[in-house]
């Protein structure tokens, strides 16, 4: 099993390589993060310094899944390397989930994210920020076919994302801001929001 790191790296050479031959340069951008842990932040950072405004919850189910956003790819659609798209949930809680299941049968759910600038997830849009969700905190490697494979997905929404609604955006919080609001449960309706 390769790092995620390596990954990363693997994921932004194929796709710039892809993009090149397939003559289709600057219509669709997807790009990964650089690997950052709490110690890289600079202690001024301004964002972290500005008090948080508190906005209306997110919408719990804003419209149908926005299959539009991940097209091609369909339920049961094979996305790369034998893994399979097999949900992709309406908005709900600020993200919509899609899940990838391999032919071994094992499912990841990619939370599909507001991109604010500050992605978290292993590859991100210009709008969108495409978590993986296996309580890793970052930490835990990812495997090669199932990141090109969330790479491949995350080519789709770039080249999609102009074309949807302003009201799918809207209902998207970024990832951080999820945890901020989601990740303790403080009653039964709060648990499980992120998984």
């Amino acid at each position: 099993m390769i790092s995620r790191r390596d990954l990363i790296a693997k994921a932004a050479v194929g796709a710039a390589a892809a993009m090149t031959v397939g003559g289709v340069v600057g219509t669709a951008v997807a790009a990964t993060r650089p690997m950052r842990d709490s110690t890289d932040a600079p202690a001024h950072d301004a964002k972290a310094l500005a008090p948080r405004t508190e906005s209306a919850p997110p919408r719990t189910e804003s419209a149908p899944p926005a299959w539009a956003l991940v097209a091609p790819f369909a339920a049961g659609g094979e996305v790369a390397h034998g893994w399979r798209l097999v949900d992709l949930t309406p908005v709900r809680d600020g993200s919509a989930v899609a899940t990838l299941e391999s032919a071994q049968g094992r499912g990841h759910r990619v939370h599909l994210c507001r991109n604010d600038g500050s992605p978290q997830g292993i590859i991100f849009t210009p709008r969108i920020d495409l978590v993986v969700m296996n309580q890793g905190y970052g930490d835990l490697p990812t495997e090669e076919h199932f990141g090109q494979a969330v790479a491949t997905l995350a080519r789709a929404v770039a080249a999609n994302e102009a074309t949807m609604p302003p009201e799918l955006f809207a209902a998207l919080l970024p990832h951080q801001e999820r945890v901020e609001r989601f990740a303790v449960a403080t009653d039964a309706s709060t648990t499980g929001r992120l998984r």
